[in-house]
C-alpha cells in the first residue's frame, strides 16, 4: 500500500505545496482530494496505521490522519489514545486543518472530545490550533459563549496560527451571534491586537454580516 501512495508523488505539486506551508518536513506532491481518494479505497488496521512513519513526508502524515479519522467510526480508547499520539506530530497547518475539519465526532462523545480540547489549548502552537479549530467545528452550539471565552482567554498568543485560528474561531461565533462578539471587543482586544483585528477583517468578509454590521466593524478597527 506504501509503494503504491507513493506513486502517487508529483515534483511540481511538491515544490508548489512547499512554498504554502512552512515546514522543514518533505513534501511528496500529492494534492489532498487524491490522498482522500486512496483514504476511500484502502482498508486498513490499527497495526497497520502505526507501520505508517510520521514527520517523513506531509502528506504521509494527512493521510495518517484521514485513516485514523476512517478507523474513528468506533470511538474507543485506542481511537483517542491514537488522536493523542497523533497531535504530538502536528508540525503545519496544512496537516493540522486537514485532519481537524475530517473528523467526525457525534454528539455523545463531546464530553471526552472537550476534555481533550482543554488539554490541546496548553500545549504547544500546533496543538491550540487544534483545540481552536475542533471548537470551532462542534462546540459553537454546544456551548455558551462565555465558557468559550474562559477557555482561549488564558492560551499562549503570538504565534501566527494560533492568532489566525483564534481569529477563525471567533469570527464564526461572531456570525452566529453578531451582539455577542461586538459586546466583547474589549476582551479579545485584551488577547491580543492581532486576534482583534483578524476577528474583525473575517467578519468583514462573511456573507453572514450585514453591510450595517460590517460598518460598525470597520469603525472598531485598531491600529499599533
Amino acid at each position: 500500500m506504501q509503494e503504491e501512495f507513493y506513486n502517487l508523488a508529483n515534483k511540481s505539486q511538491a515544490a508548489f505545496a512547499k512554498k504554502l506551508t512552512p515546514t522543514n518536513i518533505a513534501f511528496l506532491g500529492i494534492k489532498i482530494p487524491r490522498i482522500k481518494e486512496f483514504v476511500k479505497n484502502h482498508q486498513i488496521t490499527y497495526d497497520e496505521l502505526y507501520n505508517i512513519k510520521l514527520n517523513q513526508y506531509v502528506e504521509q502524515d494527512i493521510l495518517f490522519g484521514l485513516f485514523l479519522n476512517k478507523l474513528g467510526k468506533i470511538k474507543n480508547q485506542l481511537y483517542y489514545d491514537t488522536f493523542l499520539y497523533f497531535v504530538k506530530y502536528l508540525d503545519n497547518w496544512m496537516t493540522c486543518d486537514t485532519f481537524v475539519c475530517d473528523t467526525k465526532f457525534k454528539k455523545n462523545d463531546y464530553d471526552q472530545l472537550l476534555s481533550i480540547i482543554q488539554c490541546l489549548l496548553q500545549q504547544e502552537p500546533i496543538e491550540i490550533r487544534c483545540g481552536l479549530i475542533l471548537l470551532k467545528k462542534y462546540f459553537i452550539k454546544e456551548l455558551e459563549f462565555d465558557e468559550i471565552f474562559k477557555m482561549i482567554k488564558g492560551i499562549k498568543y503570538g504565534n501566527y496560527y494560533v492568532d489566525m485560528g483564534c481569529a477563525w474561531l471567533l469570527c464564526t461565533m461572531g456570525c452566529y451571534n453578531f451582539e455577542y462578539i461586538y459586546n466583547h471587543l474589549p476582551n479579545i482586544l485584551e488577547m491580543s491586537n492581532f486576534v482583534y483585528n483578524k476577528t474583525l477583517q473575517k467578519m468583514r468578509e462573511s456573507y453572514l454580516i450585514t453591510p450595517e454590521q460590517k460598518q460598525r466593524l470597520k469603525n472598531a478597527f485598531r491600529t499599533g
